[in-house]
């Protein structure tokens, strides 16, 4: 058996499998050299339990398994002073937890499938069945029949005793926690393989993993490879066949009996070896998941600071999701972490690096480049105060900071964004949780980010406040006249001329309102008509002014973001 395995980085996938495999066993326990890793085949004995600890540990408040035993808090509370504080608020909370937690995930096929390896002498569903809400009915009073109830709760509660202690046990957590975090992060990076294999034979998930992917590379290195006749296509090392395929990973792999297109010729040779095979599987832990969503910094410098901006980006996630877990924290985390100033006390400067995102089940790519970065590290605190604001369209709620950043990667400006936040306000659309401030703060970045694209160089940010200033002036000569009816009209008149880039309508309209108002328009004006760029940043400047209002206290856009 050889001594050391080494594995290196590579393309974006194996440098994720990296990452997940080195937060696995641990960076202490492997050595790296630059773009290489090395271990050696002791490392993995046990890995199946390392693999699946370290999902646990990492996402252990986010599972159902959480959810069942923290009630146990709850009802110590109410034992201890003899349910002299248990109300009618507390028994709906009861029948909540009974049937909305409890009943609802201990009854699920794969769960149920592990109860006898946590405990073969107990029935959990007869202990389901001794358990049922409690309910009042609309003639009797809380009052009347409170002590009848309680007898009932304790009832409940003892049968609670014994399915949460089950639960909480070394082994509940082990295969509970299991197979939550199959089914909510580990099927993000791949499936159709072991556990994730719908006709498995296996109902313990660690032996089914340790089948898989432990087991074939041991047994790969005892094996004799001098004549073998082809090679991995990710390390180069010898293969006896073509088996191991990459089908088995997201949006990435392919059934190469089925899409033979897919490769040179018609003639796959697509294959890993079972090392490689065992890396990739651990792609799941090396992106960082809010929510279903995933991120991952591909920093390809080397090993040590690929794991390292990876692991501040987790870090900065973990201590946000005090505040209650949002997809925005993938964000906020990926904003601190490369923002960040590196150990020597310089900014942190990253050039041309890849981030990859997990969205809606697709890998989407992105190039944070310099500019990007310095947009970003400039804008922290407008971005701060974006963090909890949003609006609705129908359904859905869409975040302002994810928003702005998502437009940034993507090279975007943001007058499509500006111009629906101010038409929004202006029509008094309902759903909305930002003020005029807010919007002021993303033109503010735009204007940053256009100069940055060198598309716009000759407005400067006092211009476009001055010019913000001048759209509360006329605003205020409106209500003076006492016409605040004519402002709706202009302002639709103004916004349409700024999205369809119509200058000439833009200046009809504002010289006939500054006419009316027997005020002279500001020279600031004249030079919006250098570029389109500039046309729109001092327009949208302009009706931040008209749309201006007091700064409201309004917070929204945590569910359900987009």
């Amino acid at each position: 058996m050889q001594t050391e395995i080494e594995v290196r980085a590579n393309d974006w996938i194996i440098n994720a499998s990296l990452i997940g495999f080195l937060n696995i066993v641990g960076k202490k326990n492997v050595r790296i050299e630059g773009q290489s890793i090395y271990f050696t085949a002791d490392l993995l004995e046990d890995f199946e339990t390392k693999y699946f600890n370290y999902f646990i540990q990492e996402y252990k408040e986010t599972l159902a398994w959480s959810k069942i035993v923290s009630y146990k808090k709850t009802m110590e509370c109410f034992k201890a002073d003899e349910f002299a504080s248990f109300d009618e608020n507390a028994l709906d909370n009861l029948n909540k937890y009974v049937k909305n937690v409890v009943k609802f995930y201990l009854k699920k096929a794969n769960y149920t499938k592990v109860f006898p390896l946590i405990n073969p002498d107990v029935d959990v569903n007869k202990w389901l069945e001794n358990i049922n809400t409690i309910n009042l009915t609309k003639k009797q009073k809380w009052e009347d029949v409170k002590l009848d109830i309680i007898e009932q709760v304790k009832q409940i509660y003892t049968q609670l005793d014994l399915i949460i202690d089950f639960c909480a046990s070394e082994k509940g957590l082990q295969y509970l926690g299991a197979k939550n975090l199959i089914y909510s992060v580990i099927n993000k990076g791949w499936s159709g393989v072991s556990f994730l294999f719908k006709q498995t034979k296996f109902i313990d998930p660690y032996l089914d993993y340790k089948t898989t992917f432990v087991d074939p590379v041991l047994e790969y290195l005892d094996t004799d490879l001098s004549k073998a006749k082809y090679n991995c296509f990710n390390c180069n090392q010898p293969i006896k066949n073509l088996k191991l395929d990459l089908s088995f990973m997201n949006d990435v792999g392919f059934d190469t009996a089925r899409k033979t297109a897919h490769v040179w010729d018609f003639n796959n040779d697509v294959a890993t070896c079972p090392i490689c095979r065992l890396i990739y599987s651990c792609v799941p832990a090396g992106f960082t998941y809010v929510y279903g969503e995933g991120m991952f910094v591909n920093d390809s410098y080397g090993v040590e600071e690929l794991y390292r901006v990876n692991e501040r980006m987790r870090n900065s996630i973990l201590r946000f999701n005090q505040d209650g877990i949002n997809s925005t924290n993938t964000y906020r985390a990926l904003v601190e972490s490369i923002t960040m100033e590196h150990e020597n006390n310089r900014r942190y400067e990253l050039a041309d690096i890849q981030l990859v995102r997990y969205e809606n089940e697709h890998y989407r790519f992105n190039l944070l480049s310099k500019k990007m970065l310095h947009i970003v590290n400039d804008s922290k605190g407008i971005l701060k105060g974006l963090i909890r604001c949003g609006y609705k369209e129908g359904n859905l709620n869409v975040n302002l900071y994810k928003e702005v950043l998502q437009h940034l990667m993507n090279n975007e400006n943001l007058f499509t964004l500006i111009h629906k936040l101010i038409y929004y306000k202006q029509t008094s659309v309902n759903g909305l949780y930002y003020n005029m401030g807010h919007v002021s703060g993303i033109l503010d970045i735009n204007t940053k980010f256009l100069k940055e694209m060198e598309v716009m160089a000759n407005i400067s940010q006092n211009q476009l406040w001055f010019v913000q200033n001048c759209g509360k002036e006329f605003k205020e000569g409106y209500v003076k006249k006492k016409s605040e009816n004519k402002i709706s009209g202009i302002t639709y008149k103004l916004l349409n001329s700024l999205k369809i880039n119509d200058k000439d309508g833009f200046m009809d309209a504002l010289l006939n309102s500054y006419s009316y108002l027997a005020m002279p328009i500001p020279d600031v004006f004249i030079k919006m008509f250098s570029n389109d760029e500039a046309f729109k940043s001092v327009g949208y400047a302009f009706m931040l002014g008209v749309g201006g209002e007091k700064t409201k206290k309004e917070d929204g856009g945590n569910t359900d973001e987009k």
